[in-house]
């Protein structure tokens, strides 16, 4: 394996007694350009290096360095950086070549965190990430990192882990986008086909299909998938925003009507009672497609404990203890109910 420049420059300045001093004069610039920047100083000359990590930017300063050394001393020119000399392969690992580096005078693209915001905007499942591949010496490993949405896989290769997750999650990107714009204009090209024979359209055939477009809505029940990259306290609020103010405003009238204040008022609740509450209730949240299951909650000592959830998302779960089973369900239903009327204000 051929020498790096940071080793020859080595080995040339402690022949004649001296170090080289390397000194990092740019440090990332920041969170989506990561550029370094290296100065090194060694008889009396200096050279600077920039690239996508600490370590190419040194290597960059290293190979100036030399080429800086070879004019001032006349020496012959040094092989193209471009081109260095291989040394024959001895080992299995170096079958796969490691992948071109990224120009520093490129600018940073966040392809993670672009992809990240395209599958939310298109209510696509979070991307996955799997390392399915490490090959090579331990200075010189490359890595592959599978990228999956949906049921979509793109592979990255490169010589660090976050490098190949960020090219695994452009090649996604660019695929999604790809799909996205076929299918806009697929939806343009038959619009503008169904401009075209309005003509032949009756005012019965329209009618009829808004009428099947309503009902297929109203069968279908199918709810907007919330995207969870926000903080933990803002889950239920955004629960609550993917809902119409209208049918709010309607749930929170039903659950008034059903469950006065003075409902949870009253001490001689039975368990049909409960039951019959819980059927309510489950009849209104139907509405905004949530469900209702009841839980028993194993306890040691004498009391009962009883669960209610609801698949909000994520999941509202209030839990109700008492001396008896009726008891532990009213307070359980209680909690559901005032926890329901805050959410939905």
């Amino acid at each position: 394996m051929s020498k790096t420049p940071v080793s020859i420059l080595q080995e040339m300045m402690v022949k004649q007694g001296m170090i080289p001093d390397y000194e990092l004069i740019h440090d990332g610039g920041g969170r989506h350009v990561n550029t370094f920047t290296y100065r090194v100083m060694c008889d009396g000359l200096s050279a600077t290096g920039t690239g996508r990590c600490k370590k190419d930017a040194k290597h960059e300063a290293a190979k100036a360095m030399l080429t800086e050394i070879a004019a001032h001393r006349n020496y012959p020119q040094l092989p193209a950086a471009t081109t260095p000399t291989m040394s024959p392969s001895k080992s299995p690992f170096h079958s796969a070549p490691p992948p071109p580096k990224i120009p520093a005078n490129v600018p940073f693209f966040n392809a993670v965190g672009e992809l990240q915001e395209l599958c939310a905007d298109n209510q696509l499942q979070e991307p996955e990430y799997i390392l399915i591949r490490d090959i090579g010496p331990p200075h010189a490993r490359i890595f592959t990192i599978r990228c999956k949405v949906s049921s979509f896989e793109e592979d990255g290769i490169a010589t660090t882990k976050k490098q190949a997750k960020h090219d695994a999650a452009k090649r996604m990107v660019d695929r999604i986008k790809c799909l996205v714009n076929n299918s806009n204009d697929f939806h343009k090209e038959k619009s503008e086909e169904d401009s075209s024979n309005s003509s032949i359209t009756t005012i019965d055939t329209e009618l009829m299909n808004k009428n099947a477009e309503e009902r297929y809505r109203a069968l279908a029940k199918t709810t907007r998938k919330i995207n969870l990259g926000i903080k933990l306290a803002e889950y239920h609020i955004k629960w609550r925003d993917s809902l119409e103010e209208d049918k709010r405003n309607k749930i929170l009238e039903q659950l008034e009507s059903i469950f006065p204040n003075e409902f949870f008022g009253n001490e001689f609740i039975t368990n049909e009672s409960i039951t019959e509450k819980i059927s309510e209730l489950a009849s209104v949240l139907s509405e905004i497609d949530v469900t209702i299951k009841t839980k028993d909650i194993i306890t040691e000592r004498h009391y009962f404990m009883k669960a209610i959830e609801l698949n909000t998302c994520p999941f509202l779960m209030q839990i109700g203890m008492g001396r008896n089973d009726v008891e532990a369900s009213w307070k359980a239903l209680s909690q559901v109910i005032k926890s329901l009327k805050l959410l939905l204000l």
